[in-house]
């Protein structure tokens, strides 16, 4: 992954699914009902400690480019002000940051040492009067200071100012402050200077550069806590409410009452069909050497019979010319890459390698990355027909590695205008209209004929920014939508159901674009791109002992191809796979090398992979913009965070959690890559698009997510779905223009106040429901049941049966507290929806996927435990950190045979008659998959 060059989810329980009558429930909600007299609420006579945690590249105020994005400010580059004035964007982040953790979330705010003047600030709420510790993590320099000062004002007046940075906080033989000359501290230490006296109500931070300093400034997050006994570490957040709900969820493993019960009869619609690919189900694009095409001229008995590459090239030839097995290359899913400034040399009559796309009839792809290429108009035409006539078919596309197309530049962005008081349909819009004209331009100008954007063959394979645009590019017309994960990007399983669930919305497939890279090393064991040595110690390191771990390597291709990837794409699979380095060894697979051959045969033996099952969708505004692992973080560059991205960032955190926890852990791409989601991968993402409306009817569940929009089509596809089955979930900040009679409640136009709630579901009266304080739209009840109420009574969650279906209503807007957190309840919420909502039951903690098969069901397991690899040296492993897992099928259906893939070997069934069930170890570090053929 290189810099950025554009903006860019027990068997069942009876007796409890019995006593969710309706009856009985009706009963709770007629004594949650009353007197709708607005209450006082004494929220301090049992106040929970409040933990106000906000991230300074969240903060308004930054300096801003031509385009009105945030300058940006990177540690690596040490810009003075006359580079990046005022307070700059932090990152992309190097090896300083990663090798000690990093940022907390994704980014920070920098200021250079030069700066005299400049400030940065956030408006928050504070939940209750009292005193607040305050803290700051920030960039601490050994033996320079990098003084700044934060301040808080209520009512336009200051009451609270403290400078940070003038004084050392890092001992001074800091381990890794002698290595980079700096690290990452909290300061908040001092007694009465730290804490400060707050009345409860609106107030401003204020991060403020006043005099220069002798480093640069480098700010990541704040704190402000009423428990003066807390103290943070590293880049660890509280135990936020929410996330002790699903902490103890997770740890006491008791089935709740469902509100989602699983269809055990594994329903797959027609619609979570993968395309196939140029006729394929499954393909591995390749980059092959230049060098190959020429040899096509050889007999066959002294050269290569595949497309290849390979380092060194020549005793790849040597060791394998003839040979019909060869590691990799014999495999028919490797099809054929070829670099866009080859396309006119290669694609001419008389060329080896038209001569081999018509013998063999194989599927190709074009690499667009960083290249330009001109043609003459005459080549430029017969080109534009073959692709578009003879080989159209086997024309995968353009491959489009962290851009989209590859247009970014001063001619094309001189025509791009936006602004941060553009709304985000508007922002998206703008560079919808941008990226056909210039893509329209770039391929004209290539092939001398009218092309268009071609947005059929474009395979944008972001990585920043691919939460953000999958849906647009599906929109937009692409057939493929890729992504790019490096190992330094959390909770890849998120970014998995984005994409996934972008290709089954617009009837794409996706593709995965391999990128071995831990921040800015990566893992290499041949010479070409081995950058080990002192010279790069600051950045760009490759080398055997870099990047993440071979575990996560090998763990990255079962997950994207059990997940639904179409195809896996290699970005150094030119030079990553043969003969270990250093020293003289027999031409053979390196440890990459063997990985990926393992991986290939397995694919090859297990082509009938299923259909991954996720029975529950997660809604979006189409243009939300939204993605947590961006650069410059702003949403489409211009646009700042807002209420509506932190409620995305919180839902998503409880839909996957502990990736919220395992983020603030030290960084390793074993722990934070890969989650281990108490509810399993079980989630999509979809868009609340005109196009397409009707995609929300192949999942049992759909959760509005952030802010949206309803127009009146979509209010009538909703009711089709909530009719006809669905179930919809949604809080008090996203029911406008929704019905009552949909709803089951009646807003009152009043909020109101409280930090408890009481869960009326059948024996679950005792959940701990406590946390910060929050705000609710008082209803009145009409049609609807109440699940859960506030400590005073009022209606909190309820559930409205509209025909086969039923809305479920949360009336905390955004599911959000006063300090932006998920609120308790809403987290609870989703433990009773999200837990049983598919039909295979598994214990133990592991990171699982579900596919449908026709024979039953593919179980991926994944043990993130036990291997522990920094960004550089060889990983540490705990082989005592085997996960026990126990799998079962829900309702009475059984499990007739089961084997496990990876090894191809059967697996023992417990048969009892209390239980059906299969127990596997999955050691550290490994995948297990397992085939479970049910019987009755």
């Amino acid at each position: 992954m290189r810099l950025r060059l554009h903006v860019s989810g027990l068997a069942r329980l009876f007796i409890v699914a019995a006593c969710l009558s309706l009856c009985a429930a009706t009963a709770f909600a007629q004594r949650s009902a009353g007197a709708f007299a607005r209450r006082s609420t004494n929220t301090a006579a049992r106040a929970t400690p409040e933990y106000l945690w906000y991230e300074a590249e969240n903060m308004r105020g930054f300096s801003v480019d031509a385009l009105n994005a945030p300058v940006s400010n990177p540690s690596w580059a040490m810009l003075t002000r006359a580079g990046a004035p005022g307070w700059g964007m932090n990152g992309p982040g190097v090896s300083a940051e990663w090798s000690q953790g990093g940022e907390s979330e994704w980014n920070s705010a920098a200021a250079s040492a030069d700066e005299t003047r400049a400030e940065i600030y956030q408006d928050i709420e504070i939940p209750r009067t009292g005193r607040y510790h305050v803290w700051v993590r920030y960039a601490d320099w050994l033996g320079r200071s990098e003084n700044f000062t934060l301040r808080i004002t209520q009512g336009g007046r200051e009451v609270y100012l403290r400078e940070f940075g003038a004084e050392a906080r890092l001992a001074p033989h800091d381990e890794t402050a002698m290595y980079w000359g700096w690290a990452f501290v909290w300061d908040g230490a001092g007694g009465a200077a730290a804490t400060g006296a707050f009345e409860k109500g609106a107030a401003r931070v204020s991060l403020l550069v006043e005099r220069a300093a002798e480093a640069r400034r480098h700010v990541d997050c704040f704190l402000l806590t009423n428990d003066l006994a807390y103290v943070p570490e590293g880049r660890a957040k509280p135990d936020f409410a929410a996330s002790r709900v699903l902490r103890e969820f997770a740890a006491r493993q008791t089935p709740l009452a469902p509100l989602l019960e699983a269809d055990v009869t594994g329903h797959t619609p027609p619609a979570w069909r993968r395309p196939l690919v140029a006729g394929r189900d499954f393909v591995m694009p390749w980059n092959i050497a230049p060098e190959f095409w020429p040899l096509l001229d050889r007999p066959p008995a002294e050269r290569p019979l595949y497309p290849f590459n390979a380092e060194p090239l020549e005793e790849f030839v040597a060791r394998y010319k003839g040979a019909r097995d060869v590691p990799l290359f014999s495999s028919p899913l490797v099809v054929p890459v070829i670099t866009l400034d080859q396309l006119a040399t290669y694609a001419q009559e008389g060329s080896p390698f038209l001569r081999h796309l018509r013998e063999t009839r194989a599927p190709f792809a074009v690499v667009i990355n960083y290249s330009r290429a001109t043609m003459t108009e005459e080549r430029g035409q017969a080109v534009w027909k073959l692709l578009n006539g003879e080989l159209r078919e086997q024309f995968i596309g353009w491959i489009s590695g962290e851009s989209i197309g590859y247009v970014w530049n001063a001619a094309e962005v001189s025509a791009l205008k936006l602004t941060p008081a553009m709304s985000r349909r508007e922002l998206l819009e703008a560079y919808r209209a941008f990226y056909t004209r210039a893509l329209g331009r770039k391929w004209s100008n290539l092939f001398h004929t009218e092309t268009g954007a071609m947005w059929d063959k474009l395979i944008a394979a972001q990585a920043t920014s691919s939460t953000a645009y999958a849906h647009a590019l599906g929109r937009w017309g692409a057939r493929m939508i890729g992504l790019e994960t490096s190992a330094v990007q959390p909770s890849v399983a998120m970014r998995v159901a984005f994409s996934r669930g972008a290709a089954r919305q617009y009837g794409a497939s996706f593709l995965y674009y391999h990128a071995p890279n831990f921040g800015d090393t990566a893992t290499t064991f041949t010479e070409l791109q081995n950058f080990a040595g002192p010279r790069h110690f600051f950045h760009t390191r490759y080398g055997a002992t870099m990047g993440p771990s071979l575990s996560w390597y090998r763990k990255t291709y079962y997950l994207y191809y059990m997940a639904g990837a179409s195809a896996i794409y290699l970005e150094q699979g030119n030079d990553q796979f043969f003969k270990p380095a250093p020293g003289e060894h027999p031409f053979q697979l390196n440890p990459l090398g063997r990985i990926t051959d393992e991986f290939v045969r397995f694919a090859e033996r297990h082509a009938e992979r299923g259909t991954p099952y996720t029975p529950v969708a997660f809604l979006l505004d189409p243009a939300h913009g939204w993605d947590m692992t961006d650069y410059p973080q702003w949403a489409f560059g211009v646009s700042p965070p807002t209420r509506h991205d932190r409620a995305l960032r919180e839902l998503f955190g409880a839909a996957y959690y502990p990736a919220p926890v395992t983020e603030g852990e030290p960084a390793t791409a074993d722990r934070q890559f890969f989650t281990n989601g108490i509810f399993g991968d079980i989630f999509d993402v979809l868009v609340a698009s005109d196009e397409r409306r009707e995609a929300i009817d192949s999942y049992r569940a759909v959760v509005a997510a952030g802010r949206i929009e309803w127009t009146p089509a979509w209010v009538e596809q909703l009711k089709t779905y909530i009719r006809g089955g669905g179930t919809f979930i949604l809080n008090s900040a996203q029911a406008r223009g929704l019905p009552e009679d949909l709803l089951g409640v009646r807003p009152l136009g009043a909020t109101t106040e409280d930090d408890d709630a009481k869960c009326l579901l059948p024996n679950d009266a005792g959940a701990n429901l406590r946390g910060g304080v929050y705000l609710y739209e008082r209803v009145e009840r009409r049609s609807a049941q109440v699940l859960m109420q506030t400590a005073t009574g009022d209606p909190l969650i309820t559930s409205n049966k509209v025909g086969r279906g039923r809305v479920i209503y949360c009336a905390v807007p955004d599911l959000l507290g006063l300090d932006e957190r998920l609120t308790p309840a809403a987290a609870h919420l989703f433990t009773h929806l999200f837990a049983e909502a598919t039909p295979v039951s598994i214990k133990g903690d592991v990171q699982r996927l579900i596919n449908r098969t026709g024979r039953g069901w593919l179980v991926t397991l994944i043990n993130n435990r036990g291997v522990f690899k920094s960004q550089q040296g060889l990983a540490q492993v705990d082989r005592n950190a085997g996960v026990e897992v126990t799998l079962a099928l829900r309702r009475g259906h059984v499990i007739r045979e089961a084997r496990e893939w990876t090894l191809d070997a059967p697996l023992e069934i417990g048969r009892n008659a209390n239980e059906n069930t299969v127990r596997i170890n999955v050691p550290p570090g490994d995948v297990k998959i397992l085939e479970l053929v049910e019987g009755h």
